[in-house]
């Protein structure tokens, strides 16, 4: 094969995949940011319904409805919880917090060293 074949041409089209509704939990983590764990842990709990957000398949693997998803990431329970953070200041990690403090040389109770 020659080199002009493999390569792509500049004048082609660029190629669109569209994902399908139902995908394994590896691509839901690529679509979604989600971990498997994390998707598991979800299903588990109850925060994902079962025929909402997930399902099993034929084979039983559980696969992930997109469509399902997408309606949770957007559900007035998803908005309430979001006014709730929005209204309070963002925290960081302990230990990012740390480091700041202690580059700008604040103590715990708010208070710069002298």
């Amino acid at each position: 094969m020659s080199l002009e074949i493999a390569r792509p041409r500049a004048t082609e089209t660029p190629v669109v995949v569209g994902t399908a509704r139902y995908v394994l939990l590896p691509l839901a983590n690529l679509l979604t940011g989600y971990s498997v764990k994390a998707m598991e842990r979800k299903i588990e709990r109850g925060d994902w319904q079962e025929g909402k957000v997930w399902r099993r398949a034929p084979d039983g693997r559980i696969v992930i409805d997109v469509l399902g998803y997408q309606r949770w990431v957007e559900s007035p329970r998803a908005a309430a919880h979001m006014e709730k953070i929005e209204g309070r200041k963002p925290q960081l990690p302990v230990r990012m917090d740390l480091a700041l403090r202690r580059e700008k040389g604040i103590q715990g109770d708010g208070n710069v060293k002298a």
